[in-house]
């Protein structure tokens, strides 16, 4: 069953919402919240924000300690146990489904196809909303939303950190 993950804007308790249910106050302070899980996700159902990605629903700490116990077993058994966590690894990624997660409030979508327009996690989407900007030189192959559909970049596209333009066919060529 679908179902929506989120943090209580007041206590930031995990709270969880599946398709059909009604929205209702936390549970463990009481305030208000209007989140219900959507039978389709095209907007965060806990904030409403429209920039979301999707990723594995597996835990990291989880796969981070598979690969410990693989790299300190590596040499007493002549690092096959790297070879096992490596088919491990890609069994589990294989069978893992993708789950939805808002880039502002980290809210996870579970249980939904991943809409069309929903890409895997983009660093400097996600430090826009943590830092209010992407780290210098971090934009550089996010200039047009449009150039990656097969559209020529525009000349505003390619304007040094001063302000001044570069010339386009040769910014155009590096792009490429």
């Amino acid at each position: 069953m679908a179902s929506v993950h989120f943090l209580c804007t007041h206590c930031e308790a995990r709270l969880a919402r599946e398709t059909g249910e009604a929205a209702r106050p936390c549970e463990r302070c009481g305030a208000a919240n209007y989140v219900a899980a959507p039978t389709t996700i095209q907007l965060c159902a806990a904030c409403g924000h429209d920039q979301l990605y999707f990723q594995k629903d597996f835990n990291r700490g989880t796969g981070m300690l598979l690969i410990i116990i693989g790299a300190l077993l590596a040499p007493f058994t002549y690092f096959i146990s790297l070879l096992i966590v490596t088919i491990l690894d890609w069994t589990i990624y294989r069978l893992v489904k993708n789950v939805v997660v808002c880039y502002r409030c980290q809210a996870v979508h579970r249980g939904y196809p991943v809409p069309p327009n929903v890409k895997a996690f983009d660093l400097v989407t996600h430090d826009r909303h943590v830092y209010g900007a992407a780290p210098p030189g971090a934009e550089e192959g996010h200039l047009d939303r449009d150039v990656g559909d097969g559209a020529e970049p525009s000349a505003e596209d390619f304007a040094d950190d001063h302000g001044d333009d570069v010339d386009v066919e040769d910014a155009g060529r590096r792009h490429r």
